[in-house]
Formats: structure tokens, C-alpha cells, sequence
């Protein structure tokens, strides 16, 4: 059976996470400056509005819930989730 739409999106949005989580000695985790970098290629206009370095430290900091200074997949998701809601409720209202 081929994969659905939403199947491949899903694994779309694992392997982007996998090509960022690669670049240091935790392969599954992000670091403050992978997860800087995966937000300034994979979602510019998202921080087209905020280019201050301390707008993306505040961010890490709040998704990093167990506060060992790495993004899990887990958490990193929460960022996604809630970032798909907003856009979301943007489509809604725009329209």
C-alpha cells in the first residue's frame, strides 16, 4: 500500500528534524544553535518578524521542558503543533 498524503508529510517532517538533529554528538536531540538554524531555513517568515537572538533563546527555553538544554523530538513537536494552530487559525481569519 503506498503511503497517504498525510503519511508522507509526517515523514517529510521527521526527516527535516533528522537533518538538523545529525550535526552534533546527540543524534536525536537539538541544540540551541541547530534548532536556531533549522527555524531560520525551515521557517523564515515565522521569524521574519523576530530577528532578535533573544526571541529564539525564549522559545528554546519554554519548549525545552526537562531543561537539559537540548529539544527532543517530543518537544520540539510541541513547537510544530502549536505553530500548525496558529497557522491554522491565520488561514481561517484571512478568509
Amino acid at each position: 500500500m503506498s503511503q497517504t498524503q498525510m503519511e508522507k508529510c509526517c515523514e517529510c517532517i521527521i526527516d527535516i528534524f533528522h537533518k538538523y538533529s545529525i550535526q552534533k554528538e546527540h543524534y536525536d536531540m537539538l541544540s540551541k544553535a541547530e534548532f536556531a538554524k533549522m527555524l531560520k531555513e525551515q521557517f523564515p517568515n515565522f521569524i521574519q518578524g523576530s530577528k532578535k537572538p533573544e526571541d529564539i533563546d525564549r522559545l528554546f527555553k519554554e519548549l525545552d521542558q526537562n531543561k537539559d538544554g537540548q529539544l527532543s523530538f517530543e518537544e520540539t513537536m510541541a513547537f510544530i503543533g502549536k505553530f500548525l494552530i496558529a497557522c491554522h487559525h491565520k488561514f481561517h481569519h484571512g478568509h
